[in-house]
Order: C-alpha cells, then structure tokens, then sequence
C-alpha cells in the first residue's frame, strides 16, 4: 500500500474527490482516505496510479506522499533538507510550487529556494528532462510534497471539445465532465446505455476508457441518432445506436450495467409525453426497468430530482450542484437499483 496524493483540479468542489473514490472502486483496488484538503486528496491505496491517471478527468497529476508539513517555508525547507526524498545517486530532479487559491505564505521566489535546498544534498538539477518531478502544494495551512508518479492528459480532453467534434450542438457538457460522470457510475467494462444521448459526448468518454465497455445510444430525434454514430465512429468507440422513443426502450430489463444522461430541458428538445412530470416518470421508469440490480447510473438534470429518483425506486447514493450560469444549474446524482 503506497499513500498517493491526487492534485485535484478546481472546476468543481465535490466531484473531482468523489471521481478518484470511484476510480479505485472500479477496479477492486482496497484504499483508505487519509487526509483531504481543498483540492487535494491523500489515499494510501494498492491502486495503480498509471491506470488511474489515465482514466481520471478531474486531476491534474498523481504523486507518492513524501511529507506534510506546516505551509511555513522555513519548516518546508527544513523537510527537503534533512528527510527521505527517495532519490538514488545521481538522479536528476526538478520542483515545481503550486498554491490552491489563496493559502499559504509563498513567495514567488520559494520554487527556487526549495529546489536549492536538495541540489546542496547533491542531486543534480534537471529543467528540461529531469529523472524526478517534485511537486510541492500549498494549500489549507500545510504544504504536501510529493514524487509524481503520472500525470493526467488534460490537454487530450479538450481535443475532444465539442466544437472539435464532427457532429456539435451546444449547450452539451464539456468532455471532462462528461469523464467524470461516466466514472462514478464505476463501470470497468460491460453495457453502458445512455437513454438520451443527444450528440454522444457521454458516449464517447466511455468507449474510451476501455475496449471492454460497449456503449448505447438512444434518441428520438433522428438527427441526433445519425450525429452520435458519427461521433462514436470518428472515435472508433463500440457501440450501438437505436432511434426510439427512451419512455418505452426495446432493451432487456435487467441488462445493463451502467447508464448516464444528461436529461432533455424541453426548450428545444421534444419530449414524447403529455407534460414534463410524465416525461421524467416514464423514463426513470424505463431506466430503473433496464438497470441491473445493484449498478449504478448518473443523472444529470437542470432540477433536483431526488423525490422523483426515489419515487422510481432507486436509491440515492450522493449529489453534486454544477452553476454553469444564472439561468443555469446542472444537478448530479449518483443512484443505483437496490
């Protein structure tokens, strides 16, 4: 068991920290939560952090604990002077300072300082093509420093923006969130089933986190079903889309092991229902229907939504608020069928 720290990214308060949780859970890996800060997420864990890294969204890199001390530079520098760093003769090595928000008393001159405080222990500096990359975080009164052990490919989701993509609409969730809500639902590989699944951003995250996971689409709005497949093809993601109505879905009961979608708002979408509270009945009707018992969907929807989830007979396990703009709240909620 190593104690791993996740430098999460700021984009949202809850999901980034209920995101790892449901990383390592996917995988069966055995984890305990030793600290949390803002931002920041100390797990000692048996989990790869390779795997991990590259299947997260909402992290930015992924370290081996080294120490925690008091966001004090004079106790930091004390730390990198006298305790184990872990590095072997002759490795090359770089530090990199980052402080969350507003915490701590850090110069912008402090990078350096630290650096040089193990380069007189007699590690080379490496700016370019280090051996070791030194993170030290700043936040919440303590400075947490650590080896890093993976980074996350940032930089690969927003190639997958919606503009990016061959079939775009706006108004869509961004492809890291999409991510995220595909990795709390746990999946690792199976049927994943989005009820209404609009250009397929959902669709997308999670054909590519694993061969193993087929996704689903449906719509009933023919456009979007000729959209998705263009969207999942160009990512050659396995899949399957159906155009049909997803109140009365021609799919198993009991058949799928995990399902998102980010609900219709009904301004510019037909909803086949005679008012918007039979429309959510009868899709958290089909939903529950399809849903193998004991696995996990999310919900996203511009309303809260437990009474209603609850009324279906599922079971709510946690929510997460998302204000995009005045008008505007996405509510996440992570359920599954008892």
């Amino acid at each position: 068991m190593s104690q791993l720290v996740f430098e999460l990214s700021g984009e949202h308060d809850t999901l980034p920290r209920s995101e790892v949780i449901a990383c390592i859970e996917a995988s069966g890996w055995n984890y305990q939560i030793k600290y949390s800060y803002d931002q920041v997420l100390v797990v000692e864990t048996d989990a790869d952090p390779g795997i991990l890294a590259r299947r997260l969204a909402l992290t930015h890199n992924i370290l081996e604990l080294i120490f925690i001390a008091p966001s004090d530079p004079d106790m930091i520098l004390k730390e990198a002077e006298t305790g184990e760093l872990g590095l072997k003769y002759g490795q090359s090595f770089v530090v990199r300072v980052s402080r969350v928000k507003n915490y701590g008393g850090i110069s912008a001159s402090f990078e350096r300082k630290l650096g040089a405080a193990i380069w007189h222990r007699g590690y080379p500096v490496s700016l370019d093509n280090p051996d070791v990359i030194f993170r030290a975080i700043v936040t919440e009164g303590v400075c947490i420093f650590g080896r890093r052990l993976a980074e996350v490919d940032r930089p690969g989701f927003e190639e997958r923006a919606p503009l990016k993509k061959p079939f775009f609409l706006p108004g869509v969730l961004m492809p890291r969130i999409s991510r995220a809500v595909v990795n709390l639902t746990r999946i690792r590989e199976g049927w994943m089933l989005d009820p209404f699944s609009g250009t397929g951003g959902t669709l997308v995250e999670a054909g590519l986190i694993s061969p193993g996971i087929h996704v689903v689409g449906c719509d009933i709005q023919k456009k979007m079903v000729y959209g998705t497949r263009k969207n999942l093809r160009h990512y050659q993601t396995t899949y399957d889309v159906i155009w049909q109505d997803s109140l009365r879905m021609g799919i198993r009961d009991d058949s799928v092991d995990a399902m998102v979608t980010d609900f219709p708002y009904g301004q510019s979408t037909p909803i086949a229902a005679e008012s918007a509270g039979a429309f959510y009945t009868g899709a958290l009707r089909e939903m529950f229907r399809v849903l193998k018992p004991g696995c996990r969907a999310v919900v996203v929807s511009k309303e809260p939504m437990e009474k209603l989830l609850t009324d279906a007979g599922f079971t709510v396990i946690e929510t997460h608020r998302q204000r995009i703009h005045k008008s505007l709240t996405r509510n996440f909620a992570v359920i599954t069928k008892s």
